[in-house]
């Protein structure tokens, strides 16, 4: 089955709520603001906004991704565009695992593509190779949970940083609109048996504990919302019940 993220349309505000809309704008530019270099690749370029954003922006992008319908409408969104911006942007459909080309970017941008690998060292290995020497990798995914068919992982600060740190220096993590956002730089060397230190192991920590309060607060107000409002409903049924009985 497809994925078919609609996220071009998220941004824009055509489709699903307001919170979704905005959430949406939020993320993708966060990852522009930490974009650096000139040469940028978007992995999972989706219906290329973000590859657009940036090509207005100046910088010269490559856009990838498996699914033939988000190219399509990635083009044609583009084809909109002045002719700088055009002759900015580059998408394609491919796998980005199996690619072979020689080029070297300067940042690579992965929008919320982590959680869909089961063994996500399979990109890491291959977006490590891709990157110029002390190249930026910026990184979004879903923050805890997320009940979609396709996340093979539910990613926290800990885990997603132990994820990217044998190929990569976590310089930033942030929680945006319950998503993940990760700024990082390319090691010299990878390093697969590394461990994170005492330092790093409680700012994850402290990060976790911050955002898991939010989340649990708004559980909260949510469930009290619903009980009054459940409340109110059988208050109602009670008087509907004591009038057809004549009670009323």
């Amino acid at each position: 089955m497809a994925n078919h993220d609609r996220v071009s349309e998220r941004y824009y505000g055509e489709i699903n709520s307001e919170d979704s809309h905005e959430a949406t704008r939020t993320r993708i530019h966060w990852m522009c603001r930490a974009a650096t270099g000139k040469r940028i690749l978007d992995v999972g370029c989706s219906q290329g906004i973000t590859s657009i954003l940036l090509a207005r922006e100046g910088f010269r992008v490559t856009g990838i991704d498996l699914e033939e319908e988000s190219i399509r409408y990635a083009q044609a969104e583009l084809a909109k565009e002045s002719r700088p911006v055009r002759n900015n942007v580059d998408f394609r459909m491919l796998d980005i695992t199996q690619w072979k080309v020689r080029t070297t970017f300067d940042t690579v941008l992965l929008g919320e593509v982590l959680e869909h690998f089961a063994h996500p060292e399979t990109l890491l290995v291959q977006i490590h190779r891709l990157l110029q020497e002390d190249g930026t990798l910026v990184v979004t995914v879903p923050y805890g949970y997320h009940p979609f068919y396709d996340h093979k992982q539910t990613f926290y600060a800990g885990s997603l940083a132990m994820t990217l740190m044998p190929y990569f220096e976590v310089l930033k993590l942030e929680v945006h609109h319950k998503y993940l956002c990760c700024v990082a730089r390319k090691r010299r060397r990878t390093q697969v048996h590394m461990s994170p230190t005492l330092d790093q192991l409680m700012e994850w920590m402290a990060l976790d504990h911050v955002h898991f309060a939010e989340v649990e607060q708004q559980h909260l107000r949510v469930m009290k919302q619903r009980k009054k409002a459940l409340d109110s409903a059988v208050e109602q049924v009670k008087r509907l019940r004591r009038q057809e009985s004549g009670e009323g």
